[in-house]
C-alpha cells in the first residue's frame, strides 16, 4: 500500500443518475419587459340577442269638435290628433298612464261666450285650476 499516484486523464461522462427531489420555491425575480402585442384572436361564438332598442311611449292629443261640454264633468275630446298607444280614452275622456314615468300636460281654451274653469285631476284630485271669464265681445285664451 503506497502513495497516491498522479491523476489520470478524465474519464468519459457516464450515465445520468436517478432525479432527486424537488426543491423549496426561490424568490421571483425581477418583472421583464413587456413584450409585442400579440395578433388578434379568432371571434367568439354570437350572443343572445339583446332586449328591445324601442322606447315604449305614450302620448295623445285631442281637441273638440262641439262647443257643447257637461259641467264638473271630464271633457271628452271626440276630435283626435293622435292616440296612437290608445291610453287616452275617448269614450271616458280620461287618461290612463300605462307606462310609469313623468308625464307632461298642456292645454290651450279659446273662451268666448262663457266663463270657463278646468281642472286637470290626477287619481281624481285636482291638481291644476285655470279660470277665466268671459267679457263682453271678447275673445279670451286660457292654458295650463
Amino acid at each position: 500500500d503506497g502513495r497516491d499516484g498522479v491523476p489520470g486523464e478524465k474519464g468519459e461522462k457516464g450515465d445520468t443518475g436517478l432525479t432527486g427531489p424537488k426543491g423549496d420555491t426561490g424568490e421571483s425575480g425581477v418583472t421583464g419587459v413587456e413584450g409585442p402585442r400579440g395578433f388578434p384572436g379568432i371571434p367568439g361564438r354570437k350572443g343572445e340577442p339583446g332586449g328591445s332598442a324601442y322606447v315604449y311611449r305614450s302620448a295623445f292629443s285631442v281637441g273638440l269638435e262641439t262647443r257643447v261640454t257637461v259641467p264638473n264633468m271630464p271633457i271628452r275630446f271626440t276630435k283626435i290628433f293622435y292616440n296612437q298607444q290608445n291610453h287616452y280614452d275617448v269614450t271616458t275622456g280620461k287618461f290612463h298612464c300605462n307606462i310609469p314615468g313623468l308625464y307632461y300636460f298642456s292645454f290651450h281654451i279659446t273662451v268666448y261666450l262663457k266663463d270657463v274653469k278646468v281642472s286637470l285631476y290626477k287619481k281624481d284630485k285636482a291638481v291644476l285650476f285655470t279660470y277665466d271669464q268671459y267679457q263682453d265681445k271678447n275673445v279670451d285664451q286660457a292654458s295650463g
